[in-house]
Formats: C-alpha cells, sequence, structure tokens
C-alpha cells in the first residue's frame, strides 16, 4: 500500500499530473484485491461449516427418531428379554449397537455418495470458475466420526427408557 502510493506520487510529479487528479494514474493492487478474495473465502467457509453443521444436527435427530420408533416397536421384546433375565445394561448395549450400526452405515454411504458427486462435478463447474472441487478425506472422516459419536448419544436416550420398561408392563403393550 505505501509502494502504490508513493509510485502514484512519483508518476503524477515526473509527468506533471494534478495531484487532484484521480484518473491521471491508475496502479492496480493486486494485494488489496487478495485481501477480498479471502475475506470472501473465509465468509465462504463459515457458510459451508454452518450447513455442514445443521446437516449434522438433522442426522442426529433422524437417527433419534428412528431409534424411538424401534424401541416402540419392539417394546414386548425387550419386556420378554428382560423377563428372562437381561439385565438393562445388556438391553441398552443391545440398543446402542444397533443405533451406531445405523449411524455408521448412513453415515459411510453418506460421505462415499458426497466425494463421488463431488468428483463428477469436478469439470461440470469450471463454467463457474471452481476448477478444483475437493473435500478433505480427513475431514470427511472426521464429520462421519462425530456423526457416528453424536448417534450413538442420541441412541441413548429411547435405550435408556427401554431398560427402565418393567417386562409386565412391556408385555401388556399392544
Amino acid at each position: 500500500m505505501a509502494l502504490d502510493l508513493s509510485l502514484n506520487r512519483f508518476f503524477k510529479e515526473k509527468k506533471y499530473i494534478s495531484p487532484d487528479d484521480q484518473n491521471g494514474v491508475f496502479i492496480r493492487n493486486v494485494a488489496d484485491q487478495l485481501k477480498q478474495n479471502q475475506q470472501f473465502a473465509r465468509v465462504l467457509q463459515i457458510i459451508v461449516a454452518f450447513v455442514a453443521f445443521g446437516t449434522i444436527i438433522a442426522g442426529i435427530i433422524g437417527i433419534s427418531n428412528i431409534m424411538v420408533f424401534v424401541v416402540k416397536e419392539r417394546t414386548k421384546e425387550l419386556g420378554i428379554r428382560k423377563a428372562l433375565g437381561a439385565t438393562p445394561k445388556s438391553v441398552i448395549g443391545s440398543i446402542l449397537l444397533e443405533s451406531v450400526f445405523i449411524t455408521t452405515i448412513s453415515g459411510f454411504f453418506g460421505m462415499l455418495l458426497g466425494v463421488f458427486i463431488l468428483n463428477s462435478l469436478g469439470e461440470k463447474l469450471k463454467d463457474y470458475f471452481i476448477t478444483n472441487p475437493y473435500i478433505d478425506i480427513t475431514m470427511a472422516i472426521s464429520a462421519t466420526l462425530v456423526l457416528i459419536l453424536f448417534g450413538a448419544i442420541a441412541g441413548y436416550i429411547p435405550a435408556k427408557r427401554a431398560a427402565d420398561i418393567k417386562p409386565i408392563e412391556a408385555l401388556r403393550d399392544e
């Protein structure tokens, strides 16, 4: 910026251009454009992170709803298991295992589908000045692991509720 100002002053003095004439000398400063582009990229990253966070939250809510439905549908089965001597810990474990399995399978296929779509769109986005769209594989795996972790946490609430069901009430359930 200082070089820009000093060059501007130098050329105006050398070529006898009025110091008040804004259009007399034009010096393009690429550093200023670079700073603006970096700020735009940061804002874009924040927006993408917000969308990714919302997607993970939606996945967590989806897994929680699925597990609530699974526990509701299998109330009699859980009651029979408890009547036969299953401990609350084993009931929680089986439901958590199912929750983690569903989350892992859906998270893994979702990650693969996203990477495939990103790779297949790569050449078609050159018209929009996007030359190399990609996702860092560690970021994709990290997001999948976070989804699995929170899927297990979301599955714990219905699992705990299932462990608290009394066998006689579960067997009466329609």
